[in-house]
């Protein structure tokens, strides 16, 4: 979940994710999150959301055939249905990046 408690936030953009003593998955996810959302609003167009897209698909190209995108878009199906409803009830408890 990249919609961690502020004080976490504010400890990653200071000292990166070393500076945490517990790091957790949404840390990281924070990190990977923020970075695309920068990247967005810098440009806001689908050649920017494809890029970032690929920059994903790219850090597991060499496992990438037909069964594993298909995991991947069953992911994105299941994310948007069920995971980000939680999601953004968790950003109105804890606020946007």
């Amino acid at each position: 979940m990249p919609f961690i408690e502020k004080v976490r936030r504010l400890v990653i953009d200071e000292c990166g994710i070393t500076g945490l003593v517990d790091p957790k998955p949404g840390d990281v996810c924070y990190v990977y999150y923020r970075d695309m959302v920068r990247r967005w609003k810098i440009n806001p167009r689908w050649a920017t959301a494809h890029e970032i897209y690929k920059e994903v698909l790219t850090t597991t190209r060499d496992y990438i055939n037909d069964g594993t995108v298909a995991h991947l878009l069953a992911w994105q199906v299941f994310f948007q249905l069920h995971i980000l409803p939680y999601e953004l009830e968790k950003r109105k408890e804890n606020g946007d990046v």
